[in-house]
């Protein structure tokens, strides 16, 4: 296969279109720019603050395209070029190589199919923590930091809300939309996080299930729990979906063999036999 596109007279290297496996890895630093500013009430000491988001999303996005002629779509599902509202089995999704010369990267049901992920078909729990102290990990969070007239009052209740061990209840108006947050101290700054109504809340009660389940079996599942019970690094968890979405890309603009996901193994034994399993399978893990 060729180790460039040519397409309307002009080559390009395959190297450029393929995403980076971990955008981190991107040296060039961001400006934190704020992206909401108000005042942050106590009482009746108003400290005026910027918000900032909390994280930054790592996502290949993928694109819809016409299957027989490779156009992106429009909506509703309309393709610009054919002229014509396509049906579903007409679309398959694609990754963008160039947006303005129209040029993507058809990715089937089967190529999306054959990622090599286990927790496509597995939720695999790997450990069970106490608490999880920074709050960043949950999605809507937001950093607020002082304008510079209200540091002191900032700094002064940031620690004394981290020494009391408390966290804010308020209300904010953002996006076109009033949201109830959360506001917790964490590391001389204050993160928001955003919350939903309660009345956004699904009840759950038909969904809890019913078992008997032997003094036995519970004791054992205590044992395995308190076994994978311990300090967890968040930052050592890397997102393995983008990569080996990256190498699928790759070996398609290459024409590499495509490495097909592994079958998930089946249980074996009752659920007391699992769960001896599974502890010899944790103990070595914890030597």
């Amino acid at each position: 296969p060729s180790s460039s596109i040519r397409k309307a007279g002009v080559t390009k290297s395959i190297s450029q279109f393929i995403p980076k496996p971990y955008l981190n890895e991107i040296k060039e630093e961001k400006i934190m720019r704020s992206m909401w500013k108000g005042a942050l009430s106590f009482g009746l000491v108003a400290i005026p603050v910027k918000m900032y988001k909390a994280v930054e999303e790592q996502t290949i996005h993928l694109n819809n395209i016409h299957k027989e002629c490779g156009t992106r779509i429009q909506m509703p599902k309309y393709c610009p070029k054919c002229l014509k509202q396509l049906k579903a089995e007409e679309i398959v999704r694609a990754y963008c190589l160039d947006e303005k010369a129209g040029e993507y990267l058809p990715l089937t049901e089967q190529d999306m199919a054959s990622l090599p992920l286990t927790t496509m078909k597995t939720v695999q729990v790997e450990a069970f923590v106490k608490t999880i102290a920074d709050p960043r990990w949950f999605d809507s969070s937001y950093i607020l930091a002082p304008e510079e007239v209200g540091t002191k009052a900032f700094v002064l209740f940031a620690k004394a809300m981290q020494e009391l061990g408390v966290m804010g209840i308020a209300k904010i108006a953002i996006r076109d939309k009033e949201a109830l947050c959360a506001i917790r101290p964490q590391d001389g700054i204050l993160i928001l996080q955003t919350m939903f109504w309660g009345n956004e809340l699904r009840d759950y009660g038909e969904l809890i299930p019913f078992a008997d389940v032997s003094e036995r079996e519970m004791d054992m599942a205590k044992t395995l729990l308190t076994a994978m019970t311990r300090e967890v690094d968040l930052t050592a968890y890397t997102d393995n979906y983008r990569k080996v979405l990256t190498d699928l890309i790759a070996a398609k603009l290459t024409g590499a063999p495509i490495i097909a996901a592994p079958e998930p193994k089946q249980a074996e034994g009752d659920l007391f036999d699992q769960l001896m399993a599974s502890l010899k399978a944790v103990e070595p893990t914890k030597a």
